[in-house]
């Protein structure tokens, strides 16, 4: 009997990570979701355990595989959205060094106005189509470099959960 080939969708947001399986028709085979929590350990920070986000990315796609009884030959493709303005720190081998900084985080307030007003943000915002605020990644990250200078000093790259 042959096999139908398949497509995988795979949305990892801020509350959990969910998968769905498709037949190149469009028809959904199955789907399976993950939750995890949102840490608020500061007022107005926002994080998640980059592990648990892994973890739940593995078991969705695991799951919604298992539902739709199809095979690893069968999937030709998988697509993967995320929520934006995520920021990791990471050392030389790609482990992290902090929790996920999510999109919700504002620790980076004052930053964000410096880059508005002493750094020519407008140019910034023309140049990259994202508005300047305490979400942007750049704003986080001139966060780190002044709140934490130890840390943005071992960091070997900041990534963000797509990578």
């Amino acid at each position: 009997m042959h096999r139908s080939e398949v497509v995988i969708g795979v949305d990892i947001g801020t509350t959990s990570t969910k998968s769905v399986v498709f037949d190149m028709k469009g028809h959904v085979l199955a789907t399976h979701g993950v939750e995890y929590p949102l840490f608020n350990p500061k007022p107005s920070w926002a994080e998640q355990n980059p592990q648990t986000i892994f973890n739940a990315f593995i078991d969705s796609i695991s799951v919604s595989i298992q539902k739709a009884n199809i095979t690893a030959q069968q999937i030709v493709g998988i697509g993967i959205s995320t929520a934006m303005h995520s920021l990791i720190a990471v050392n030389e081998n790609c482990d992290p060094l902090t929790q996920v900084i999510v999109w919700a985080d504002n620790r980076s307030v004052q930053q964000s106005k410096k880059i508005l007003n002493e750094y020519n943000g407008m140019e910034i915002y023309k140049r990259t189509g994202t508005p300047i605020h305490p979400m942007s990644p750049l704003s986080k990250l001139m966060w780190f470099k002044e709140e934490e200078p130890e840390l943005y000093e071992k960091t070997h790259k900041f990534i963000s959960i797509k990578e």
